[in-house]
């Protein structure tokens, strides 16, 4: 077998996705995998590009998102390093339903369809971890739905900060604690289309918030004094 990268296999070793798939797995997908660089702003795929395998994001950040005829862009997910994407419709080969571009530098590993239906044809555990890893994306989803249905602009907002807390492969975050600081993945208006608001909303849902004295905004670091605070103000907010 030829040595994979190194790059690939520590990516997919590093994936949430992957985790307790043995060495032997990881370096099969990663002999039969490839790495991609590609500069902020580069677009990776458009809608309707057919689908032959997933990505696992080894550095940098991912925006999936879906635009109208009128260029209206919904930004629906930002994926950041240790993140996946694409492998649900890579089951059902179909083309990819979302756009997906670069927000900043990043190195991209691409797992071809073929190297996992190999390993799902041999070997139950890998089928548990790809059908987990659905599994959560849908949940995922699901709360995502709740979330812009029923949440008031300042509980999107701090649902999803204390979301990247509790799930560090999604953003940039220090461990959560009393106090914690999280790095925001994307600019203003990114972030604020991911949490269906228009940006003038989300800025002043994030003054009510500062003003509050329940986080501090430097450039695109938002420190935290009480994270438990932060939770109970938005569990106290009535519901739109």
């Amino acid at each position: 077998m030829t040595e994979p990268p190194d790059a690939a296999v520590a990516a997919i070793a590093a994936a949430p996705m992957f985790d307790g798939l043995d060495h032997a797995h990881v370096a099969f997908l990663a002999t039969r995998s490839r790495s991609t660089v590609l500069p902020g702003g580069q677009v990776l795929f458009r809608r309707g590009t057919p689908s032959t395998g997933f990505y696992v994001v080894h550095e940098g950040r991912m925006q999936l998102s879906v635009s109208n005829s009128e260029g209206v862009v919904k930004v629906l997910e930002i994926v950041s390093a240790g993140g996946a994407f694409g492998h649900a419709v890579m089951f059902l080969r179909e083309p990819y339903p979302v756009d997906a571009t670069a927000l900043v530098d990043t190195r991209l590993v691409f797992v071809p369809a073929e190297a996992v239906d190999t390993l799902l044809d041999g070997d139950p555990a890998m089928a548990r971890l790809m059908l987990a890893s659905m599994a959560r994306r849908l949940q995922a989803k699901v709360q995502d739905i709740a979330m812009l249905s029923l949440q008031s602009a300042s509980q999107r907002i701090v649902a999803y900060i204390l979301g990247a807390l509790r799930d560090p492969g999604t953003d940039s975050a220090a461990p959560a604690g009393p106090s914690a600081k999280v790095e925001l993945p994307a600019l203003k208006q990114v972030l604020a289309s991911r949490l269906g608001m228009t940006p003038e909303t989300f800025s002043r849902a994030v003054r009510a918030l500062v003003a509050q004295g329940l986080m501090s905004v430097d450039g695109s670091v938002v420190r935290i004094p009480d994270v438990v605070a932060l939770d109970a103000h938005a569990r106290s907010q009535s519901v739109l």
